[in-house]
């Protein structure tokens, strides 16, 4: 049996391929409403339950699954949005994308990942540089306002525009160091920063953008980031860009720390050269030293796994 939920910000919808009459078709998205839920689901012994990434809605659900060591699996809407599309599905509801879930669970259940809980340090690291990010924006954004209104003669704006990117600015630092202080904590965040290129955001990045089943595993982070290669052939045209069907937060620090090991690391460094030397264009060398950087790093963590820091998070099954 496959079971797809599709998660609002108020309710789950619950669909199971085949038919389940003794499941729910609709619980509130509350803790009473998912213990209800998860009690059914337990009772069924589903091969695979299958959920849609939906920002923060679908984390309390999620924990409860894996909580009650039911097999779970969260899509990513690229995934289903393609497959809704190979249906032709005319019809765009809660209802319809529940089935739809459970469908793609049937057909596509042994090539999915499935969902390991967080690790408690690694899920707040995840909240503080998601917050640090929207910080960031909030920065730029302010910024441009303040440089728009100086061309204005209302002095009040200016001022109070200043003011609150000054208070941005002290939450950015305040959150910088609480960030800091948490990598401090974590034994991997010392082996990525040795290498060149990878600052302490970079590798705050990495271990918060990344799921826990991922790290370690070089092909399948490269593929969350968005960073594999995507080959495109038709008669005589055949070439090769990159996917960015990925985390596109992660791959912007990616990209950032790229541009830096591109000119400083030597293998790196040649390696683009390499590519530049061969007609590529300067944006794709760096991505695909993007690419090279992130793999670089997964197998630091595994070796170090394997080898040296038994202490690590254990590699997911």
């Amino acid at each position: 049996m496959f079971i797809g939920i599709d998660v609002g910000l108020k309710s789950l919808e619950v669909a199971a391929t085949p038919a389940a009459p003794s499941l729910p078709r609709r619980v509130p998205n509350t803790a009473a409403g998912i213990a209800r839920l998860v009690a059914a689901l337990g009772g069924l012994t589903p091969t695979l339950v299958v959920l849609e990434a939906t920002g923060n809605y679908h984390r309390p659900v999620l924990a409860a699954l894996l909580t009650a060591q039911l097999p779970v699996s969260v899509a990513n809407p690229a995934q289903v949005a393609a497959f809704r599309q190979s249906r032709l599905g005319r019809h765009k509801t809660d209802r319809a994308d529940a089935h739809l879930l459970a469908r793609f669970a049937e057909l596509h259940h042994d090539e999915l990942r499935r969902a390991t809980p967080d690790e408690p340090d690694l899920a707040r690291l995840r909240a503080l540089v998601g917050y640090r990010d929207d910080l960031v924006n909030r920065k730029t954004r302010l910024r441009n306002q303040h440089h728009a209104a100086g061309w204005t003669d209302e002095p009040s704006v200016l001022a109070w525009l200043e003011a609150d990117l000054a208070e941005v600015e002290a939450r950015l630092r305040e959150v910088e160091g609480a960030i800091t202080a948490l990598l401090a904590t974590l034994p991997q965040s010392a082996l990525l920063t040795e290498q060149i290129g990878v600052g302490s955001l970079v590798a705050a990045a990495v271990l918060a953008y990344l799921p826990a089943g991922v790290l370690g595993n070089a092909k399948a982070a490269a593929a969350y980031a968005g960073l594999h290669p995507r080959q495109e052939q038709s008669g005589q045209r055949d070439r090769s860009r990159l996917s960015k069907q990925g985390c596109p937060a992660l791959r912007r620090y990616l990209y950032l720390a790229a541009l830096v090991a591109g000119r400083r690391d030597p293998e790196l460094a040649a390696f683009r050269q390499r590519l530049l030397d061969r007609g590529k264009a300067a944006r794709s060398a760096t991505c695909a030293v993007a690419h090279k950087l992130l793999r670089r790093l997964m197998g630091r963590i595994r070796q170090a796994r394997t080898h040296h820091h038994p202490d690590l998070l254990p590699l997911a099954a």
